[in-house]
């Protein structure tokens, strides 16, 4: 897989944000005991972990990281990092300590981690690098009293031309400049779906303004295997957007049941490799995902008879859903976990169907028991799980 040979070995190959770099390394090499920590805030796949990895190769460091799929309470901190805090080796060598993702901690009050890392980059003998996705998340509030913010953006469609260029040349492969633009742009910043698109000579068709309709019913209607996996990696959103679309659609079709059942196979398993590879980080097995959806799904569903829909929970219920209370985003956090999403993920993919399943005693106490939810919370999904059944007969 191109975007894993081809992965930087050094912070001067990074692709984009030079200048937020040049800071971290600054910053790094005058660190002082009592100093801030960083969050390094920007969407995934701008090259925020990459770059505090090779920072810390590039200055000598040691790096303790605690990875995105740990779950991360105070005890696991503690645990992980406790020991590197305060304590340099016998050559006075310094250690980087790197939390991942800290906008997606444990809820419940955090388990304690939020504290946990306030306290600890007061007292540690060694700086400490956090990574968000999310800049307006509580956790990222909470924390930024102790930290310095860095914003990561995606790269720009220039800067990625020139690093499809650089990788095209490595590879002894001829590609117009056109082609090069056309997978730039249509890359929206991602690097690895730009890379991927490269590799796979994903064609200048996959359009920036390609919506999610366009994309499945196009796949829905290919009359071969290829049209069927162009049409897959056109599709604008993430991989488990894609997944989720194409359940609703087979769900919501009128073809036979057992049509819909070997469909809905093929698509459990996909759900699957997408969560492996998000827990992971396995970004590897993303080359699976479409000719495993293009292959099954084709013969799942033989002469047709789907078409693009969109979900089938109402909107105000979702809305609802998606703006409320700090105890359903801990809910969300703990369900992304289980699921490998993240907690904004979850408040978007999966809790609208959990409140309407937890209208049934038997599965919200199973629910409830699975996340180990205290009773406050219990009582609070019962009575969401009640509220967002109202909404549901309403709409209908």
């Amino acid at each position: 897989m191109w975007s894993e040979t081809h992965r930087p070995k050094k912070l001067e190959d990074v692709v984009g944000n030079d200048e937020v770099r040049a800071k971290l390394v600054a910053w790094l090499s005058k660190w002082k005991k009592g100093g801030k920590a960083v969050i390094l805030l920007g969407p995934p796949g701008t090259g925020k972990t990459t770059t505090v990895q090779l920072a810390a190769k590039k200055l000598g460091l040691n790096l303790v990281q605690l990875n995105a799929s740990d779950r991360r309470t105070k005890s696991m901190l503690e645990a992980r990092v406790g020991e590197a805090l305060l304590s340099t080796n016998l050559l006075g060598e310094k250690t980087l300590i790197f939390l991942d993702e800290v906008d997606g901690l444990a809820g419940r009050a955090d388990f304690g981690a939020v504290d946990f890392i306030r306290e600890s980059v007061r007292r540690s003998l060694n700086p400490i690098v956090m990574a968000a996705n999310d800049p307006d998340s509580d956790e990222v509030k909470k924390l930024s009293g102790v930290a310095t913010c860095y914003l990561f953006v995606r790269p720009s469609e220039d800067e990625l031309e020139k690093h499809l260029r650089g990788i095209a040349q490595k590879e002894k492969l001829q590609v117009p400049d056109a082609e090069l633009k056309a997978i730039a742009a249509s890359a929206h910043g991602d690097i690895r779906s730009a890379i991927n698109s490269l590799q796979g000579g994903a064609p200048a068709s996959k359009d920036e303004d390609m919506t999610a309709s366009q994309s499945l019913n196009l796949f829905f209607e290919a009359a071969t295997y290829k049209d069927a996996l162009r049409a897959l990696r056109s599709y604008p959103g993430q991989p488990r957007e894609k997944v989720r679309d194409l359940a609703v659609s087979v769900i919501r079709s009128k073809i036979l049941e057992e049509r819909k059942a070997r469909a809905l196979d093929v698509l459990s398993r996909a759900d699957l490799l997408v969560g492996g590879m998000v827990r992971g980080g396995d970004w590897r097995l993303l080359r699976y995902l479409d000719p495993m959806l293009a292959s099954g799904l084709r013969d799942a569903l033989g002469d047709g008879g789907v078409s693009y829909s969109q979900e089938g929970v109402p909107w105000p219920l979702q809305l609802r859903i998606w703006n409320d209370s700090r105890k359903l985003k801990d809910i969300g956090s703990l369900v992304g976990r289980r699921t490998g999403n993240s907690m904004r993920g979850a408040l978007v993919e999966d809790i609208p169907y959990l409140m309407l399943m937890c209208g049934d005693g038997g599965f919200r106490e199973e629910f409830v028991r699975s996340l180990g939810l205290e009773e406050n919370y219990a009582v609070f999904v019962a009575k969401e799980a009640g509220r967002t059944s109202r909404i549901q007969s309403k709409a209908r």
